[in-house]
């Protein structure tokens, strides 16, 4: 997300204002330590020109479905 964040000239401050949360809360996603919800991610996602899976690193678990 930081990358994105810079590609489209925009801050912490500027997505969370945008999602209605706070920046501690930004923050907190961008370390791994809170999820935004589904409408969050697609509001994020269409405020920094990308898809939803950009804003998610994948984590596959072998040998589990």
């Amino acid at each position: 997300m930081p990358e994105l964040l810079a590609q489209t000239n925009r801050t912490q401050a500027d997505l969370a204002k945008h999602l209605g949360v706070t920046e501690s809360y930004i923050s907190q996603v961008i370390k791994g330590k809170s999820k935004l919800s589904v409408l969050k991610m697609k509001m994020a996602a269409d405020y920094l020109n990308c898809y939803m899976d950009d804003l998610f690193e994948w984590e596959w678990e072998t040998g589990k479905r």
